[in-house]
């Protein structure tokens, strides 16, 4: 088991290549014809699942996910799985490969990128490519391939919220969050009638589901069957530029850039930072999921975040 790989920052616990059942490990050699050498556990996400890269005898990679068939994120990594297969090859993502069930375990095997997760600092050029990524992605999944694809607001609208629920418990917040927990309830649903659309979302976008080499960019972990409007996966990723070291100010600078975030509504923008804020403050006081210790104070981090780009956006005392 490994929480910890290279340098990226470590947000999981994850099982490594070695811990897996012999059934499986060999059905990757059967898949790949060759034996693997070398592995490397990677530390990003905060999903308790394997997420390996393979060296493989002739010096190609391979990159493996999985999750056991009775983990309780089984259904997700099938979804996963569905949604790669239907993405076309316009779409900067690494290929799936092929996906199967051996051993009690669902594995899916991607073409291994040698790449980098962006640095969204003020400074370089990171930001920019990963801002020029995201302001590509739409036209790639508009319309949604998934046809299908449950509309976004419909689907989890109810879970992104959590202002409401702290007043109702009486939870114990920061002085900003208490004298305007009125408003702020008021107004983390005022984003649904913008949210519709026909885009494939990503709905996790944040620069550990991202990848730069040297010439190309890519999003990973596309986990979450949803279509809505554009705006949805710029706005999202916004916090996280602030947490990379922008003011709330400058990240939006940055972000206007994003064909998307230009064309959204202020009131849709303000409505679902809102409604993300709550989550967060609602979320991280919640007991931690099995085998995930990072989750609760990467969102009690981002809470803070979302409270500083509030302030910024509602100018709320």
């Amino acid at each position: 088991m490994s929480t910890s790989t290279g340098t990226d920052s470590v947000t999981s616990v994850r099982p490594d290549w070695t811990d897996l059942p012999d059934e499986v490990r060999s059905s990757v050699h059967d898949l790949v014809q060759q034996p693997v050498i070398g592995d490397r556990t990677q530390a990003g996400g905060f999903s308790s699942g394997l997420a390996t890269r393979l060296t493989l005898a002739d010096g190609t990679g391979l990159f493996l996910k999985g999750i056991g068939t009775d983990h309780v994120l089984y259904s997700r990594y099938r979804e996963e799985a569905a949604i790669n297969q239907a993405l076309s090859d316009t779409v900067p993502v690494p290929r799936l490969l092929r996906s199967w069930e051996t051993g009690g375990w669902l594995l899916m095997a991607f073409q291994d990128i040698p790449g980098r997760h962006p640095r969204l600092t003020p400074q370089g050029q990171d930001t920019d490519r990963a801002l020029a990524l995201l302001d590509n992605l739409p036209t790639t999944v508009t319309p949604a391939p998934i046809a299908d694809a449950p509309d976004f607001v419909q689907a989890v609208g109810e879970e992104i919220h959590g202002w409401q629920a702290l007043a109702d418990t009486g939870a114990e917040l920061d002085p900003w969050s208490t004298r305007n927990l009125t408003a702020l309830a008021a107004a983390e649903r005022a984003w649904y009638p913008y949210a519709h659309g026909t885009t494939l979302l990503h709905a996790d976008l944040r620069p550990d589901n991202m990848l730069l080499t040297d010439t190309d960019a890519y999003v990973i972990d596309w986990a979450y069957l949803h279509q809505g409007a554009a705006w949805l996966d710029p706005v999202g990723l916004t916090p996280h530029l602030i947490r990379a070291g922008h003011t709330p100010a400058q990240a939006e600078t940055r972000m206007v850039t994003v064909t998307a975030w230009a064309d959204a509504p202020p009131a849709a923008v303000t409505g679902f930072a809102v409604a993300m804020t709550g989550y967060w403050e609602r979320s991280c006081r919640r007991p931690g999921p099995p085998g995930v210790p990072y989750l609760r104070p990467f969102q009690a981090q981002m809470a803070a975040i979302g409270r500083q780009w509030l302030q910024h956006r509602t100018g709320w005392a």
